[in-house]
């Protein structure tokens, strides 16, 4: 007997078609900053965010995170045409790690926020120093304030 999580496995074409023209939608938006993802690019950022959740034992209906990632980050100077896929899915990455790393104190939304003020400050752009200095630290304080 099947569940209605079924739907939602890996190698469900439809469903898998109807995130990667979701994730063809934001290209509206970020087109404006010259970054743009193709079909290929919006297949395997979900690839990236299939194994980012199952790396972090998450479960995630929707890709309400990765629209709204492409809409805060594209406007970033920091990111550029030629790194725009591959960026978004290292990013998709630090998000999941850090909803563990942050116990959940923080929502989805706030997050983002507090990914992309990071990355534009005093990360510079740099993915591996947002993730293993900036959002460490911010992580650390987090949990040691409560």
């Amino acid at each position: 007997m099947k569940s209605w999580l079924d739907i939602y496995k890996p190698g469900n074409y439809a469903v898998e078609r109807l995130y990667r023209n979701e994730i063809l939608q934001s290209n509206q938006q970020s087109r404006q900053y010259g970054l743009e993802l193709t079909p290929l690019q919006a297949m395997e950022l979900l690839q990236t965010r299939r194994r980012a959740l199952k790396s972090q034992g998450r479960l995630e209906l929707g890709i309400e995170v990765i629209k709204k990632m492409i809409a805060a980050f594209c406007s970033s100077p920091y990111i550029h045409p030629h790194e725009y896929a591959g960026t978004l899915g290292e990013l998709v990455e630090i998000f999941y790690y850090m909803k563990n790393e942050t116990r959940e104190r923080l929502g989805d939304d706030e997050l983002i926020t507090v990914m992309r003020e990071l990355f534009d400050s005093q990360s510079r752009g740099s993915l591996e120093l947002l993730r293993d200095r900036d959002l460490d630290r911010y992580a650390r304080e987090l949990r040691d304030r409560q």
